[in-house]
């Protein structure tokens, strides 16, 4: 597969997801079953992968350079609050909520940590600085 086909499928699969995550985010009165709050750790994990998903994509550089995880680092968390916002909307029957948010940028810290640390070592096997 040649680089631009490459860059051009994971910025798909990134705009998929994406449009997944929203509609799962916003779908109306959505309730998940059992006791306590199971809902964090899945708030973790699929904006966790989110992450990690515009992080492939390269939108801001080659996708494990610093300023392209950085970016995404800025981005994410960002995102993450308009997305917990709009639950507040009445029509949509959802809670917004604190620590809701503070789960998922949990997971933007894991996603972005686990590529700079893909980096370090990438660069370090590669005899590159830094």
């Amino acid at each position: 597969m040649t680089p631009e086909r490459s860059r051009t499928v994971r910025r798909l699969a990134f705009w998929g997801y994406a449009a997944l995550l929203f509609t799962g985010t916003h779908w109306p009165a959505l309730t998940l079953p059992g006791r306590g709050r199971p809902d964090l750790y899945i708030h973790f994990t699929i904006f966790g992968l989110w992450t990690a998903l515009l992080i492939a994509a390269g939108f801001f550089g080659p996708p494990l350079s610093s300023r392209n995880i950085i970016a995404a680092l800025a981005i994410a968390p960002i995102y993450a609050a308009i997305d917990e916002g709009l639950q507040a909307i009445p029509w949509i029957q959802r809670n917004a909520a604190l620590d809701d948010w503070a789960c998922n940028v949990g997971g933007i810290l894991i996603a972005c940590a686990g590529a700079a640390t893909v980096r370090y070592f990438k660069n370090r096997s590669a005899g590159a600085p830094g």
